[in-house]
């Protein structure tokens, strides 16, 4: 399995995701930094607090790769089976199930680590300048606020990861790719958005939690009929 997943990051360019991941930081940087100004010269308090700036940082970065998964699903398997070069790897002597579990292991993974570094980067670089520019006062992070925050980094980061296969499902029923862009769309706009000032979906657990699971029905569901799929 480690072979395969090897071989597929092997032939599939990933310049695009690198570039689009340093914008989209360099974007979502610049959309912290305008809210903290705009807050500290209206009054309000959106970002009170050191867990405000997590979850909207958090928000951001989760949408914005949930998006990238789903390009991904769509250049690694939905492309391949509409323009039918998945022929080839189905050709060799090796599983089915296996290929499509290397891609959908590939891509969980890779969501998984640009959402980690990003948000990482994103909160050091906010950091860093509010040492300088002083754009906030919310900032008084202790050690045990840190170790925190950081768990849910990683336990949002993970399940927004699964939850992003999610657009597998309707990607594969036509071979579309705008279907699976725009299915992702949609579960940004479930996990990701604010209600009101004092309230924000990004902020529970169970969303990602709970569309995880569905995701994991789905990859279920495609590896055990993956055999079936007649290309010719």
């Amino acid at each position: 399995m480690f072979h395969l997943i090897r071989l597929e990051l092997n032939k599939t360019k990933l310049g695009w995701f690198v570039k689009g991941a340093i914008l989209a930081n360099i974007s979502i940087l610049g959309l912290l930094c305008i809210i903290s100004v705009v807050e500290k010269s209206e009054g309000t308090e959106m970002l009170k607090d050191v867990t405000g700036i997590f979850t909207i940082s958090g928000a951001c970065v989760r949408g914005v790769f949930i998006v990238f998964a789903a390009v991904l699903i769509s250049k690694m398997i939905i492309q391949e089976f509409k323009n039918r070069t998945i022929l080839i790897m189905f050709s060799y002597p090796i599983n089915r199930k296996k290929i499509l579990s290397a891609k959908l292991i590939l891509i969980v993974w890779m969501t998984f680590i640009a959402m980690t570094i990003s948000h990482t980067l994103v909160l050091s670089g906010f950091i860093g300048m509010n040492q300088i520019f002083h754009m906030t006062s919310a900032m008084n992070l202790t050690l045990s606020d840190f170790l925190a925050e950081v768990i849910k980094v990683i336990m949002f980061g993970f399940a927004s990861s699964v939850a992003a296969l999610i657009p597998l499902y309707f990607g594969m029923r036509k071979y579309s790719t705008p279907a699976t862009i725009i299915s992702s769309l949609l579960i940004v706009s479930v996990t990701c958005q604010s209600i009101g000032p004092n309230f924000s979906l990004a902020s529970i657990i169970y969303i990602p939690l709970a569309l995880a699971l569905i995701a994991l029905g789905i990859v279920v569901l495609a590896i055990r009929n993956i055999n079936h799929i007649d290309l010719d």
